[in-house]
């Protein structure tokens, strides 16, 4: 195994080593190579990072110091020579590396406290089964209404609703973006609405139907001081639902294992732990 510097021609292998460690680890891919994609884009591109080559040229891992977090992607059957090999480029180019497994893959787990990486915290993919039955009603707070949300109306004030009035960075796992980078993000969800009271910005949700079919909630903001209401049960039910009608097949969203409130507020309306993700650091 032999590295070397990764260039926009190993794209396509190395969303496909992506893919290869979802089917190992839940017997099917729950993203697509393009949304493997997005990941890497948004942490660099390809090119930030190396590859593993084998003796026949074959690419079979990736590493990348990332933007706010490291990468890693590894053939699933080769987890031990790959971590051995990108491990330590990764640690010698990172003041911390910070990089996210699947939690039930005691292979890697094993392999990443092997090189020093410690657990730092986990977060869970949620999912709504279809024994949950039909979506919860719920009612708006008096004085505010939602409504669909078009990307350049006004973008600036939904940006400062989320970073600044909701302070959404602060949550850890959440990132920080700039205007820019998040209108990049949020280019790739179709089901955007906001919140306003008495005309002003108070509440946000944002979600997308994945390649696989499923729903999946990207964001739910609320201002601090409009909290305690009922607007982000309401506005999470909205975004549920418009997945939904947008012919979503299941419906899921990302929290933090230590956010409790999310946690409790996300299994009022019937979801459930499908899976955990750990986070390690180099420290």
């Amino acid at each position: 195994m032999r590295l070397r510097p990764a260039s926009g021609g190993d794209r396509d292998a190395v969303c496909a080593l992506g893919v290869a460690e979802e089917i190992a680890w839940f017997g099917e891919a729950i993203s697509s190579a393009d949304e493997v994609g997005e990941w890497i884009d948004e942490e660099g591109g390809v090119a930030r990072g190396v590859v593993a080559v084998d003796g026949e040229g074959r690419i079979r891992g990736f590493a990348s110091p990332g933007g706010r977090q490291a990468q890693f992607l590894a053939d699933p059957a080769l987890t031990d020579p790959l971590a051995d090999e990108l491990l330590p480029w990764l640690r010698e180019r990172c003041e911390v590396a910070e990089l996210m497994t699947f939690g039930g893959d005691s292979a890697r787990i094993a392999a990443f406290e092997r090189h020093g990486l410690r657990h730092l915290r986990s977060s869970f993919l949620l999912a709504r089964p279809a024994s949950a039955g039909p979506l919860p009603e719920s009612e708006l707070p008096a004085g505010v209404e939602v409504a669909p949300y078009r990307l350049g109306d006004d973008d600036e004030a939904v940006h400062r609703l989320i970073y600044v009035d909701a302070a959404w960075a602060s949550e850890p796992g959440h990132a920080e973006r700039d205007l820019e980078a998040w209108r990049e993000t949020m280019t790739h969800c179709e089901s955007l609405f906001l919140a306003r009271a008495g005309g002003r910005p108070v509440g946000w949700v944002a979600g997308r139907v994945l390649d696989s079919g499923r729903g999946f909630v990207n964001t739910l903001a609320v201002a601090i001081g409009e909290r305690g209401r009922g607007l982000g049960r309401a506005l999470l039910l909205h975004g549920l639902r418009d997945l939904q009608r947008a012919g979503a097949e299941g419906l899921t969203l990302g929290v933090e294992a230590a956010n409790e409130a999310a946690l409790g507020l996300y299994r009022s309306v019937g979801m459930e732990v499908e899976s955990e993700w750990r986070i390690y650091v180099s420290r």
